[in-house]
């Protein structure tokens, strides 16, 4: 890698262009905020014989929400009280919902592939006013409401972060199936064999700590080496209101 980009940088030494009017010899790099830009636009002219790329990266937040896409998976995103009833969170689904301060939610993720296998990596972020809340409850079984939730793809790979859950899992050697003689156990007891596995299904519990209007980002899943497949979910507007 070293020797590659020694090459390009004599390859670049060879450039001629013209900035904003004024000759140059060399590559160059800028960076300019979106002020600086507005103020004094940067114009970029090529003044050799050879061709020459032009790379621009944009560092930023977008004013709009991205719209939901499914290609090659489906994602869906629902929640639930902790006595396994749904609750109509429609800023999950792109809209716009309240929530009163201190409740506490199960949010639920199921992932879905239209063809099995892959290396599968499931994100789904948070609203700044919420907080995972208790992690490993639900895995554990202690809300027994939602013992339907229990499912036998385990991912391979957890975390529970501030602003975000994210998931990975092995799809080409994790399956479900009934219990047999070559089925393995999971730690809550679910009868698993190695197989190719087309969905999985995921939840924590959540809880409204801070009040105030947010987004409520989208869910993401992708195949981690196949990046044509992909799927988001829609992001919606979530406002939590303060306790009395």
């Amino acid at each position: 890698m070293l020797l590659a980009a020694n090459a390009l940088a004599e390859e670049g030494r060879d450039l001629k262009l013209i900035v904003n009017g004024a000759p140059v010899v060399g590559a160059v790099n800028r960076a300019m905020s979106a002020e600086e830009l507005l103020q004094s636009p940067l114009t970029v002219a090529n003044d050799g014989a050879a061709p020459v790329d032009a790379v621009v990266s944009v560092i930023g937040s977008s004013l709009t929400t991205e719209p939901p896409v499914s290609k090659g998976f489906t994602i869906e995103r629902t929640y639930y009280t902790l006595d396994g009833k749904q609750v109509d969170l429609k800023s999950a689904t792109g809209g716009s919902s309240q929530i009163k301060q201190n409740e506490r939610l199960v949010a639920v993720v199921k992932v879905e592939s239209k063809d099995a296998g892959g290396r599968v990596l499931l994100v789904d972020r948070l609203p700044a006013g919420f907080e995972i809340d208790n992690p490993r409850i639900v895995d554990s079984g202690d809300v027994k409401a939602l013992d339907w939730l229990k499912t036998t793809v385990q991912p391979e790979h957890s975390e529970f972060r501030d602003d975000r859950f994210v998931a990975a899992f092995n799809f080409s050697s994790a399956g479900a199936s009934q219990p047999s003689e070559e089925a393995e156990s999971t730690p809550d007891g679910a009868a698993v064999t190695k197989g190719p596995a087309t969905s999985a299904t995921v939840a924590y519990m959540v809880r409204a700590v801070t009040p105030g209007a947010f987004i409520h980002p989208a869910a993401t899943v992708e195949d981690m080496y196949r990046p044509e497949r992909y799927a988001r979910s829609a992001a919606g507007k979530l406002t939590v209101v303060p306790s009395k």
